[in-house]
């Protein structure tokens, strides 16, 4: 892991060096211990949102050519395909299937759509096996499912008609967020709460702080993660699915200033 942050900062500016730098002790670290400090339960979404009215004009997303969508431009988007989900049933105490997506971007605004529609989202990998698949989507009944590679997925829904501002949502801290299997064999469940999740972000941001300037790049982690650079001004770099080159240049390339990776990602397993 070492050879790779080294790798990564190689020929980027100090500071981003001293971030990717403290960020790899968090990679190597193992969970987080729960601190003695308690928050106030919220949503996950809610903070995001806040985030957008305060910043609307700033980067939100960086994309692998450079190009970036604002935080209004995201905020939209998601609202207008969040409200075109709830229109199909999706409200809190429901599920929608979440598969790929034909560019990340689209994944995210996904993402942060189910979440803003009250809705869990399921993570459905299109390689996963027919049997396997169809035990997911039986046990959680999704009132859709986003994406491509999964029989009955819709890769666009058509969302352009609808209003662009935040929808409302009866979403409290103990509905849940998503609803995630391990691998292989007979799957069980791991439900995850959005004041579980906001607890593990907050505890993130307080012990490696992100801000507006930052530019993050996280590869291998939950999708849920992905909001967390959302709440604080920062950008979330989102890498070509079809990269081929030394993560240092990815860095290089995006100005990335702070990267979080999951082992199993560094070891290609």
């Amino acid at each position: 892991m070492e050879a790779v942050v080294r790798e990564a900062a190689r020929g980027t500016a100090e500071g981003a060096v001293r971030e990717l730098v403290r960020e790899e002790a968090l990679i190597a670290a193992p969970a987080l211990p729960r601190r003695s400090v308690t928050y106030p339960a919220t949503t996950v979404v809610g903070p995001v949102e806040a985030q957008a009215a305060r910043t609307p004009d700033a980067p939100a997303l960086v994309l692998a050519g450079g190009e970036t969508v604002s935080y209004r431009e995201l905020n939209a988007s998601a609202n207008q395909l969040a409200r075109a989900l709830a229109a199909r049933g999706a409200r809190p105490g429901t599920v929608v299937g979440l598969a790929a997506a034909r560019c990340p971007a689209e994944l995210l605004t996904a993402l942060l759509a189910v979440v803003k529609s009250g809705a869990a989202y399921l993570p459905l990998d299109p390689a996963d096996t027919p049997g396997r698949r169809e035990r997911l989507l039986a046990e959680n009944a999704p009132v859709c499912v986003l994406g491509e590679g999964v029989p009955g997925a819709i890769p666009g829904l058509e969302a352009g008609g609808e209003l662009p501002t935040d929808p409302p949502r009866a979403l409290t801290p103990q509905h849940l967020l998503c609803v995630g299997y391990g691998p292989g064999g007979r799957p069980t469940a791991v439900r995850l709460t959005h004041a579980e999740a906001d607890r593990r972000v907050r505890e993130l941001q307080a012990a490696h702080p992100l801000g507006p300037g930052d530019r993050v790049l996280q590869l291998g982690l939950p999708l849920w993660e992905f909001l967390w650079p959302l709440r604080t001004g920062a950008a979330v770099v989102l890498a070509d699915p079809q990269w081929e080159g030394e993560v240092g240049a990815l860095v290089r390339e995006l100005g990335v200033t702070a990267v979080r990776v999951a082992p199993a990602a560094l070891l290609g397993v």
